[in-house]
């Protein structure tokens, strides 16, 4: 990987890589609370009603911006590359499908009444273990292919890519984002990525992490 300092297209890469890796850590903090819940464990339903319909927006709008911005780029740049660009891009329909499962186990639990039941609860955890598998092998992926690329992405691209990536984001749930950007440890490039946020956004970084604190206590199992 190219140096940070010097080139833009590596730097992008790493943030990049931070985006995937809020997506790890999200999908694995819904899977392990609705686990918790499967064993009868004490889980907020509420908050985790919340942390999907957060995870599956920001998936979404991440595999967006790569199909409508990112993926036509490189194609331009890199023709040689395009199978396996149309390869990883195929592979966002699996996921579309894996999340689509996720968001109706959710609605199945969240509109019952009297409690989380065995079976649809059952349902719902291995719709998230499913949906973590899955993603963690698409991101692992894209990563193998993309690094060598970033650094070739002309100076002119870099706002708009990074703008496509940030601007797509939902609007709500940002504690979320930061939290797992810290949580258990600050990602790879967590700052280089931050820097980028607007003023406002990251003068209210101290307040955000306490309510994802909380909402990771009432995920705890």
């Amino acid at each position: 990987m190219g140096d940070t300092a010097e080139n833009s297209g590596a730097r992008l890469y790493e943030e990049f890589v931070a985006i995937h890796e809020v997506l790890r850590r999200g999908t694995a903090m819904v899977a392990d609370a609705y686990k918790a819940l499967a064993r009868g464990d004490e889980v907020h339903p509420g908050e985790l009603a919340e942390a999907v319909r957060w995870l599956l927006a920001f998936t979404h709008a991440h595999h967006r911006a790569e199909d409508d911005v990112f993926w036509p780029l490189l194609h331009t740049l890199y023709p040689r590359l395009k199978s396996d660009l149309a390869e990883l891009s195929a592979e966002h329909a699996v996921l579309d499908q894996a999340l689509n499962d996720l968001e109706a186990a959710t609605a199945g639990l969240s509109h019952r009444g009297g409690g989380p039941s065995p079976g649809p609860t059952g349902r719902a955890s291995e719709a998230a273990t499913r949906l973590q598998d899955i993603l963690a092998g698409h991101l692992a992926a894209e990563e193998a292919v993309v690094e060598r690329l970033f650094p070739g992405v002309p100076e002119a691209d870099i706002v708009r890519l990074r703008e496509a990536f940030i601007q797509g984001s939902p609007r709500f749930g940002v504690h979320l984002m930061f939290g797992l950007l810290e949580d258990p440890e600050p990602a790879r490039g967590q700052g280089l990525l931050t820097e980028n946020f607007p003023p406002a956004l990251r003068d209210a970084r101290e307040g955000l992490l306490e309510q994802y604190r909380t909402t990771r206590e009432a995920l705890a199992a």
